[in-house]
């Protein structure tokens, strides 16, 4: 990563490596502003979890060319108190909170990545009832003979998902919407037969990741 002469910078982290600088700027008092309002912005409800199958932790950090007093400490998996540091740089880390990046999951109707909110509002906004699936990484909305498929990265993810839709459409009152999670063999069975007639492939359907 490439860095201008600017004193202080906001600094995205992937899993403790530095991916993105947001701002830099060489005012204190700016980048602070700048930095309390991206920390604030809304989260999204459904966030990135894994990348490459593997967990992926985002972090957004204030880092600084000056000297300071003090560190910046957090407690790792084992609850031990450490103090981050940047190795091989002249930079030094003021603040550093957890971060996060929308997920986005895969419509294989349009053939193209969705929101979470563009899928609740193409597909779950309508009051006609409906049943959601999983099977493996995959979400499956049924309107009577209609079926819509999305894929997700896990089925780590796809339990995520529908859980957050289910959630959310109690708290909206809404009763037009079955869930139905991904939990027996016999069901599994029966959705790739109907999918499979519908023309997806079985081999794809029974895939649990995709990159």
């Amino acid at each position: 990563m490439s860095y201008n002469r600017n004193k202080y910078k906001i600094i995205l982290f992937k899993n403790g490596k530095r991916v993105k600088c947001f701002f830099s700027s060489n005012s204190y008092k700016s980048i602070l502003k700048k930095y309390s309002n991206i920390i604030n912005e809304k989260k999204p409800k459904f966030v990135i979890e894994y990348l490459s199958r593997k967990k992926v932790r985002f972090e957004l950090g204030v880092i600084t060319t000056e000297s300071i007093n003090g560190g910046v400490f957090v407690k790792d998996e084992l609850g031990r108190t450490k103090e981050i540091t940047m190795d091989n740089t002249v930079y030094n880390i003021i603040k550093l909170l957890p971060y996060w990046k929308e997920e986005l999951v895969y419509d294989h109707t349009s053939k193209s990545k969705i929101t979470y909110l563009e899928f609740l509002s193409q597909y779950l906004n309508y009051k006609d009832f409906k049943q959601v699936f999983t099977l493996n990484n995959k979400l499956i909305v049924q309107n009577e003979d209609d079926f819509s498929l999305f894929s997700l990265k896990t089925v780590s993810d796809a339990l995520r998902l529908i859980d957050i839709i289910e959630f959310e459409l109690m708290d909206a009152g809404r009763m037009d919407c079955l869930f139905v999670r991904d939990t027996s063999t016999v069901q599994r069975k029966q959705l790739y037969d109907l999918l499979e007639r519908k023309g997806y492939d079985r081999g794809f359907l029974r895939k649990q990741y995709t990159y």
